[in-house]
């Protein structure tokens, strides 16, 4: 069987492209897992302290997978400066 070049190219290309697709709605349920692991960590939380001990936590457990370009303590303070930034802004 020949194949044509811009046939090959073009079916090459649109399965790559449906595995990206595919890899990427993968991840976006697998994000969105971690979120809710990390709202319902929050639930039993009473204080600040606490919510950071819940924070850490659910790092700890999950920085892996989800592959954070950014240690927690900057994730726990840029959080925190967002929201005195929106506060400013009021």
């Amino acid at each position: 069987m020949e194949l044509d070049y811009d046939d090959a190219k073009t079916a090459v290309l649109e399965h790559i492209q449906q595995l990206f697709h595919e890899i990427e709605e993968e991840a976006v349920v697998s994000h969105q897992e971690k979120y809710t692991l990390l709202e319902d960590s929050f639930e039993n939380a009473t204080d600040t302290d606490e919510l950071k001990v819940a924070f850490e936590q659910w790092y700890h457990n999950h920085a892996d997978d989800v592959d954070f370009e950014h240690e927690i303590e900057e994730l726990w303070t840029n959080a925190l400066l967002r929201l005195e930034e929106e506060e400013d802004d009021e």
